[in-house]
């Protein structure tokens, strides 16, 4: 079989290092397992299991440097788009994130590779810690300021006990995956063979049929969040922040039929005003023995989470499924979202004991 790493973009035209066919596999594999993470309830917004780690370890030994690179960019994007958080603080913490817990494993894989001397393990856990420190700075930042000390034990112990369960997964998953080994043909430097033309032209999100509704609407709506957000941003009245976070909840829930998790929004409420509440001043509401609830702190605390939860529902409002992106990076995407589509078209049946053949078996399906 001749090697050949590029792939024809929707639009027919060739690319370089941008248009590996495995980038785009490998990131819908990325927004898949997000997906799964993303259902599950946190009482942090930016608390991960870290499955949507799992492509980019398992990618290291596979791709090119620059396509690892190229990979994390678009787990960021594609997370970002996916969940409607592109223009929330959840996206400076994905990216922050991924990018410090992506480059950690890249360096570390390039350091080691030839020694062996560290596993997916010892990568996984490593990426966790990296992920974590600049979470946790991004925190004390952006919302909870020194009180960030706090958190960032819950955080360090559960990166380290996600790390390590992730790490020990990819060493499993790599020697029992029969897509895994099939990947790289011929060749020494890990790179991996084209694995599939894309099947359709259509330069979006998504390749679902079309609702009826005009592909003028998506923009407009993403037009109408840019305007709205800077004038969001600069309210200081409590009641104001909440006010338009209820209105952006119904702008989201109207464009959405209803469909908006509110969970999320919840533990991220509670668990913003009560590190704000850790950090007492002003006149005192009431006390539970020690610990006294401040008015100062409490109206701080609130207004934080409503500016969160208001730039959550905005982004929502703001990212549609048919929004189309002009250039190589829209066409980029698109088949990041087709590759998407597919592997979430039909359900996969994880039976105890079989999760990694159920896994393998789809991913050796699409990749064929």
């Amino acid at each position: 079989m001749t090697e050949d790493t590029s792939f024809t973009l929707h639009t027919g035209e060739s690319d370089n290092s941008a248009s590996n066919a495995s980038v785009p596999f490998f990131a819908a594999l990325c927004l898949f397992l997000s997906a799964v993470e993303y259902a599950v309830p946190k009482p942090l917004p930016f608390m991960r299991l870290g499955l949507a780690n799992l492509p980019i370890l398992i990618s290291l030994a596979k791709l090119r440097k620059r396509d690892v690179l190229l990979l994390i960019v678009f787990k960021v994007l594609g997370q970002a788009l996916i969940s409607g958080t592109l223009f929330s603080y959840v996206f400076v913490f994905s990216a922050a994130g991924s990018v410090a817990s992506g480059l950690t494993m890249l360096a570390l894989y390039l350091l080691f590779r030839r020694s062996g001397a560290v596993s997916n393990t010892g990568l996984s856990v490593a990426g966790a810690f990296a992920n974590n420190c600049a979470q946790v700075a991004v925190a004390r930042v952006m919302v909870f300021g020194a009180n960030a000390k706090y958190i960032a034990p819950v955080l360090f112990a559960t990166g380290l006990a996600t790390g390590l369960a992730l790490g020990v997964f990819a060493d499993v998953f790599c020697a029992r995956s029969e897509w895994y080994r099939n990947l790289t043909v011929g060749n020494t430097e890990g790179e991996v063979s084209p694995p599939l033309q894309s099947p359709r032209s259509a330069p979006v999100f998504s390749t679902s049929p079309s609702t009826g509704v005009s592909p003028v609407t998506p923009r407009i709506q993403f037009i109408i969040a840019m305007i709205l957000f800077p004038v969001f941003l600069m309210q200081q009245n409590v009641f104001a922040v909440w006010g338009c976070t209820a209105v952006f909840f119904i702008m989201t829930a109207v464009k959405k039929h209803g469909k908006v998790r509110l969970l999320p929004s919840l533990f991220m409420t509670l668990g913003v005003t009560f590190f704000s509440l850790l950090s007492p001043y002003g006149k005192v509401l009431f006390s539970l023995g020690s610990f006294h609830i401040t008015q100062d702190a409490l109206v701080t605390g609130l207004r934080k989470s409503g500016i969160l939860s208001g730039m959550v529902f905005l982004s929502q409002f703001a990212i549609s499924p048919r929004l189309e992106l002009p250039g190589r990076m829209g066409r980029f995407l698109g088949s990041m979202f087709t590759t998407f589509d597919e592997l979430t078209s039909k359900r996969i049946s994880f039976k105890r004991g079989h999760v990694i053949e159920a896994l393998d078996a789809r991913l050796a399906e699409l990749w064929k």
